[in-house]
């Protein structure tokens, strides 16, 4: 009859095994563990550079565009202040145009009339002198006197009108070139304006696509690790229950 007796020496090498096999499994599990601690410190790394450059991409975004609202603005207002200085300056110089205007009226009217008086003065003295000839003289003295005091007043009366004229033309300019440039300006700063907000959106999309990469390939390396130490854990937990169901068979 055949023996069921065991030798010690074979139990004690079945168990050596069982024992090797187990301790590989426990180092698998670990090397496992270790790897899967490993890749979710680099995704963790990854995300946070993600959104540390996210971050970084908003503010500089945000301080590009202040810096541009701001430039707008103060250009805007320099732009302004000249026009407010040209026309100023349109205004005074018509103001100062029209003065002069009055003031050589006023020669030519005065020199006019000190003409005519002149004249009725040499009249008179020479009406004076020719006693016949005195009544007509002086009514002849006296028309022309009228006659020169007429048109002297309508000489100052055209002055004074193409004076008026020339002033309100030089202010309706002055109007018309202040209106365009507040106009140009106002232009000019709301272009520079939607130019500054499509960079803005643009920066934004960018920082968005960037993250989302990096959030996907974190995801991915992540994928892989676990799989792999899904594999050895069960490559594992196979070997030990080959070795206990041995070791059974062997008792």
């Amino acid at each position: 009859m055949k023996s069921n007796v065991i030798r010690l020496e074979t139990g004690t090498q079945i168990e050596d095994e069982a024992m090797r096999a187990a301790e590989q499994a426990r180092d698998e599990a670990l090397l496992a563990s270790e790897e899967v601690a490993t890749a979710e410190l680099a995704r963790a790394r990854l995300v946070r550079k993600a959104t540390v450059d996210r971050a970084d991409i908003i503010r500089s975004a945000t301080v590009a565009r202040a810096e541009a609202l701001k430039q707008l603005t103060q250009r805007h207002d320099e732009q302004l202040r000249e026009a407010e200085t040209a026309r100023a300056s349109a205004a005074r110089t018509a103001e100062e145009r029209y003065g002069s205007s009055l003031q050589r009226a006023e020669v030519v009217a005065a020199r006019a009339v000190e003409q005519a008086y002149q004249d009725e003065l040499a009249a008179a003295q020479h009406a004076h002198e020719e006693a016949l000839r005195a009544a007509e003289v002086a009514a002849e003295s006296a028309t022309e006197r009228a006659q020169a005091i007429k048109t002297a007043g309508a000489l100052r009366a055209e002055s004074i009108y193409r004076a008026g004229v020339e002033r309100a033309t030089n202010l309706r300019d002055a109007v018309s070139a202040y209106e365009v440039a507040v106009s140009e300006a106002s232009r000019a700063r709301a272009e520079q304006l939607h130019a500054a907000l499509r960079d803005h959106d643009a920066a934004m999309s960018h920082a968005t696509e960037a993250f989302e990469a990096a959030f996907s390939e974190a995801d991915e390396l992540a994928s892989g690790v676990f799989g792999e130490s899904a594999q050895a854990d069960a490559e594992a937990s196979e070997a030990s229950d080959d070795a206990g169901s041995a070791a059974a068979q062997h008792r």
